[in-house]
């Protein structure tokens, strides 16, 4: 075996399911809920025979068994129990039938593997009455002191099968948790009283002879003779008596077998027909997806299978406070349709309402008279249990990953007796599967709902982008007409404004007052300005038209050269630049070109009132920035940075049209990429930008 960890599983569920029959037979107070989801359980794998349980888990679940009940030796109480009639059910008359204790060790450590992996049990005989047993444990385990604890109840609850009193002596030479690599026992124990019998017969057999001799030696003197008559027949009547009890024994233990094998017998039909019953559930799961289908088919599988009067399965609603009659079997027409009206509420709970103590605290619940004391006369169930004419009943709640879907009842009027404790068992071993299916079929319903919700509404939304991007893109063949219009039809009128204020300024300047020079100035200067913006509106409308030629672009060259550009118009300025060098981009050289202009400009232009104006441009991440210690800009316009026509500062301070950043933003998305700022008032900003380049 490879080596195990705490993750690996190794512990069967029959070992948890027996002190799960414990904790409700002896301590019924305590959660067994909150212990199976504490050690990350389900009842669905307790109940399932073919599931194994990590060492982490096994820990986890001694660890709230102990806690809850409040008993530290649970774990050699859960081992003896693990012995019991409730326990083994037929299997004891097996055990029974086996001539002594000695041999029952040999068939558990045979049968040991189905119950653990993690370890391997040897025992062999080195006395008349005493046996050695051999813990040896594979490549990884880390058990605990309490699974110790729990191997030695389980020794000692095997000696009870055999009418053995005096529990057997365990020693416990060897044992990991005192540095040994093995764990080993010693169990020691006195004869029964059988055996006793047994060995004085043998003795007597023994004894005959010179019996026989000393008669034969006496017999001339009668009255000796007749006593010794008397003393051989006593022992002829000793002998008899003995071996009538010898064959007593022998019949019981031919009985036990015979017992046994019947129950066995019984069992393994019962689990045939169990495996066959979850075989077809499986299948009509498999086949079906509607609740409504699954239930009505599963109503005809339960019906078939299992051997009661009627059925009836209650599911609860969504909240969980009430439950509803969902399927039914075996019941008149007139009876369905009564109890399709019954809402049965538990919100809140009854007190101790038949159905409700079900529900709420998961656990089967067996009645064989509801008028028996215990039965709470106001519980609506009773009544209408007993207006249906079902007296002997089993109620059985649908659990699933912990929770209570619903109440499966079944109910037997027909059958010579009561229900008993193996048809809860049978019915427990069908409610997970039961469960599980219901629990799917849900899901499967939710899922469909959700999928279909989500097919509209992304039908809703295709409907939407798609007419949302008709009006976007005729909102922009609008926008594009607007910006040619008005930069082709403005330029021509403009320009004879501003054209023939020259002339006036140029021929008639020096018949003007100064006020009139002053005026005429402003006029030229404000059709320059206006002449400047169209061409940036121009230029704005070509930067979404204009076809890219992709290639490696040297942005650390690039904004040397602008910064150089930018000290020829103001060499008096102090600047402390920080350009990273190697700075290398895949792009559009004329786009970048405009983009490295404008931030470099813009850092260049916002820094003049600086003393020392800093400047600095790299790249971090595949993002790159242009940072400045200029006057800022307060964040919580930050949104504005990039519109149109949008300036945060005052004109008068700082000279532009508002179109530069915007301009920005369209290159920069053009490249497949994005460009933010961030700022703060009177102490700098810094733009960042990515690129994209086509794969």
């Amino acid at each position: 075996m490879a080596i195990v960890s705490h993750d690996t599983p190794l512990y069967n569920s029959r070992i948890f399911d027996s002190c799960l029959k414990l904790l409700k037979k002896k301590y019924d107070f305590v959660s067994i809920p909150q212990i199976l989801k504490y050690a990350g359980m389900k009842e669905s794998e307790i109940a399932d025979r073919g599931h194994w349980f990590t060492q982490r888990q096994s820990d986890r679940f001694y660890e709230k068994m102990v806690q809850l009940c409040g008993n530290r030796d649970i774990a050699r109480e859960a081992g003896r129990y693990a012995f019991s009639t409730d326990a083994l059910g037929g299997l004891r008359e097996y055990f029974l039938a086996l001539a002594g204790p000695e041999y029952l060790y040999d068939i558990v450590s045979r049968v040991a593997p189905t119950y653990t992996r993690s370890s391997r049990i040897s025992s062999r005989r080195i006395g008349p009455r005493e046996i050695e047993v051999t813990v040896s444990f594979e490549e990884g385990v880390h058990e605990r002191p309490y699974q110790c604890e729990n191997r030695m109840g389980f020794m000692e609850a095997g000696f009870q099968l055999f009418g053995y009193h005096t529990p057997p002596e365990i020693s416990h030479p060897e044992c990991v948790f005192e540095g040994a690599s093995i764990c080993r026992y010693r169990v020691t124990w006195e004869d029964s009283p059988a055996i006793r019998l047994v060995w004085l017969r043998r003795l007597s057999f023994l004894l005959l002879p010179v019996v026989a001799g000393c008669g034969f030696w006496l017999a001339p003197d009668t009255t000796v003779g007749l006593v010794f008559l008397g003393v051989f027949l006593t022992y002829l009547a000793l002998v008899g008596w003995i071996q009538r009890l010898e064959r007593a024994s022998l019949r019981t233990s031919m009985a036990a077998m015979r017992s046994s094998g019947q129950q066995l017998l019984e069992e393994l039909k019962g689990n045939y027909d169990a495996a066959l019953m979850v075989n077809e559930i499986g299948e009509v799961f498999a086949s079906r997806t509607d609740l409504d289908e699954i239930l009505d088919s599963l109503n005809q599988v339960l019906k078939k299978r299992l051997d009661y009067t009627s059925g009836i399965l209650l599911l609860g609603d969504a909240d969980g406070s009430s439950l509803t009659l969902r399927s039914c079997f075996g019941l008149r027409d007139q009876d369905v349709e009564m109890l399709t009206q019954i809402d049965y509420s538990i919100d809140p709970p009854l007190p101790d309402g038949m159905l409700d103590h079900c529900f709420t605290h998961q656990r089967s619940l067996l009645v064989n008279d509801p008028n028996a004391p215990g039965v709470p006369l106001a519980d609506p169930a009773r009544a209408v249990l007993a207006s249906l004419g079902i007296r002997s009943f089993i109620c059985v709640p649908l659990v699933c990953e912990g929770e209570s879907l619903g109440v499966f009842v079944v109910s037997d009027a027909k059958r010579d007796g009561e229900l008993g404790p193996n048809d809860v068992r049978v019915l427990e071993g069908v409610a997970p599967v039961i469960g599980i299916a219901i629990r799917n079929a849900r899901r499967l319903a939710n899922e469909r709902d959700l999928s279909e919700q989500l097919r509209k509404a992304s039908d809703s939304l295709e409907r939407r982008v798609e007419e949302r991007t008709i009006e976007l893109s005729r909102a922009n063949e609008v926008l594009e007409f607007l910006y040619d219009s008005v930069s082709h039809d403005l330029r021509t009128p403009l320009r004879v404004i501003y054209g023939y204020g020259e002339l006036l300024q140029e021929l008639y300047g020096e018949r003007l007052d100064d006020a009139g020079r002053e005026y005429l100035a402003s006029m030229i200067a404000g059709g320059e300005r206006m002449e400047a913006t169209l061409n940036r509106m121009l230029d704005f409308s070509q930067v979404r038209l204009m076809e890219l030629s992709w290639q490696p672009v040297d942005l650390s060259r690039m904004a040397q050269r602008i910064l150089a550009d930018l000290t020829i118009t103001d060499p008096k300025r102090q600047l402390a630049c920080t350009i990273e060098d190697g700075v290398v981009v895949t792009g559009d050289e004329e786009l970048l070109t405009s983009i490295m202009e404008n931030l470099l400009g813009n850092a260049w232009k916002y820094s003049a009132g600086k003393g020392v104006t800093s400047i600095c441009f790299g790249v971090k991440d595949s993002v790159f920035y242009v940072s400045d210690n200029g006057a800022g800009f307060d964040m919580a316009y930050a949104n504005r940075l990039f519109a149109p026509f949008q300036r945060l500062h005052d004109g008068k301070t700082f000279a532009g049209h508002g179109l530069g950043l915007s301009m920005v933003r369209c290159m920069v998305e053009r490249l497949g990429g994005k460009v933010w700022g961030v700022g703060t008032p009177g102490e700098g900003a810094t733009f960042y930008f990515t690129i994209a380049p086509p794969r």
